[in-house]
């Protein structure tokens, strides 16, 4: 996804532009969705008939999905824009199962202190791949000039091609090292109606949750996609509470060791959202900085995360996962903190610093909620408990990216209105303690617009402090269930129904 957002402007202008923004957004939407819809079919797959198995299958649709959305462009403007979307969704159903598979694999091939390192490292992989994610797809786009006779190539093609090649060698991989690898199985068919239902549920509600940011909870599409969501979700609940073979059992949840590892992923991942999003922006419109610094805070931000990852895993199984996550939690709250303090124009180093102690802090966490949850589970639910943990995270930043935008689209709209109202204006710049300005025109001074520009500036990072200070408060709320997070080493083991 990080790779294709850096590709995604010279996508659109071969599909017509973005006076089709309603098709063109499906590029990312369809991803998103599909990658949401994977996670529990997978994870409950991976319990009925083997994690490895499926992490090929997986595998393979990924590299199908990136072939096909790297030929899209040759089906046309028209044509091609449908396909590109119909290839995107088999890309994200993929990589969407890969996430709780990888997981449920690394959870059954090591016990005790080694599971909880295998999980930090896990994670690790996958905030490294973020970090790099970026630089790679600018590399593809301005320096993999390789061209095919014949053929017109866009460089944005080779972004999805390049999978190709590295998704075969990634399956002659686990063939050579993990060929003979299998994981138990549960003897039990896949509830299919749970399975529509759960679907219906995540791609309205999560749907529902990121339109409105723009939209505001009143649109009626909004309030449709809620409604839509709520009905789906406790048909879901009953059915599954009913069922002798449920695609999630609910009863989980009344464990606390599991309900408190999703808790901790629900609410890290609003915070975690805030500062990815909250980040950039913050360099974008309050610093008026460059791409390139922006892009830099994210990869340090990212980086910062896997290093935590990594320790986290190493820690957990000397300390144990309640401490380690208790001291994540608290370091993403100390980094929301410093954030407050940031002015109009402070030193990037300074954003880079905070932003990475955050990174640290969460990523302390990743390890010990999965082992958590995982062993709470037991070896019978390993890939359901893995999916889910992936859910609530993901739940967590739509309503983090929500919020953020909701917040930030309501104040613009607020200021160009007063902007734009004459009279408005004028009571401004006398409160700003230029009269001077009164009945003056921006149009035909600079000195105002240069006025209106260093007040909006201010104005900008009022409102990213007030997100900074809502995620400060989500993350002290963490604390209360980071401090029951706790694994039980061969407690999973015994639970294999």
């Amino acid at each position: 996804l990080m790779v294709v957002a850096i590709a995604l402007p010279s996508i659109v202008a071969d599909f017509g532009g973005w006076a089709d923004l309603a098709r063109v957004s499906w590029i990312v939407n369809a991803f998103l969705l599909a990658y949401v819809v994977a996670m529990p079919l997978a994870g409950r797959g991976a319990d009925l008939w083997g994690a490895r198995r499926l992490y090929v299958t997986a595998l393979l649709l990924f590299v199908i999905g990136s072939a096909g959305a790297g030929l899209s462009r040759f089906a046309g403007t028209e044509d091609g824009l449908t396909w590109l979307i119909v290839a995107r969704v088999v890309q994200g159903f993929g990589g969407g199962a890969l996430v709780p598979l990888s997981m449920a694999l690394a959870s059954h091939l090591f016990t005790g202190r080694q599971r909880s390192a295998a999980l930090g490292l896990e994670g690790a992989a996958t905030y490294v791949g973020m970090a790099i994610g970026p630089a790679y797809g600018a590399w593809v786009l301005l320096g993999f000039n390789v061209s095919i006779p014949g053929l017109d190539m866009a460089p944005w093609q080779w972004i999805f091609l390049l999978n190709v090649p590295i998704g075969i060698l990634a399956l002659l991989l686990i063939y050579v090292v993990a060929g003979g690898v299998e994981t138990p199985r549960v003897r039990a068919g896949l509830d299919l109606v749970g399975a529509a239902l759960l679907s219906v549920a995540l791609v309205c509600g999560i749907g529902a949750i990121t339109i409105s940011g723009a939209d505001g909870w009143t649109s009626p599409l909004v309030i449709g996609g809620v409604a839509l969501a709520v009905v789906a979700s406790a048909a879901f609940a009953r059915l599954e509470l009913r069922s002798r073979a449920p695609l999630v059992d609910l009863r989980l949840f009344a464990d606390r060791a599991f309900s408190t590892a999703n808790a901790v992923s629900l609410l890290t991942g609003y915070t975690l959202a805030t500062a990815i999003i909250g980040g950039p922006v913050f360099v974008n419109r309050v610093m008026f900085g460059t791409d390139a610094q922006a892009s830099t805070l994210l990869t340090a931000l990212t980086l910062a995360v896997a290093a935590g990852a990594l320790v986290g895993g190493l820690a957990s199984g000397f300390i144990g996962e309640r401490l380690v996550t208790v001291a994540g939690v608290l370091l993403t709250a100390a980094a929301l903190w410093l954030a407050l303090g940031w002015g109009v124009d402070p030193e990037l180093e300074r954003l880079v610093r905070d932003l990475a102690l955050f990174g640290v802090g969460f990523g302390l966490t990743v390890s010990p909620r999965a082992t958590a949850a995982i062993e709470a589970a037991g070896a019978g639910a390993y890939g359901v408990a893995s999916a889910m943990l992936q859910i609530t995270r993901t739940i967590g930043m739509s309503v983090g990216l929500a919020l953020l935008t909701s917040i930030g689209q309501n104040r613009i709209t607020e200021l160009t209105a007063l902007i734009a109202d004459p009279a408005r204006r004028d009571a401004l710049v006398v409160e700003l303690g230029r009269p001077e300005f009164v009945g003056v025109d921006p149009q035909a001074s600079l000195a105002l617009i240069a006025l209106l520009e260093t007040w909006s500036q201010g104005q900008s990072a009022e409102v990213l402090r007030l997100v900074m200070g809502i995620a400060l408060a989500v993350a002290l709320a963490t604390l209360a269930p980071a401090w029951f997070v706790r694994g039980r080493p061969g407690r999973g083991e015994q639970r294999l129904a």
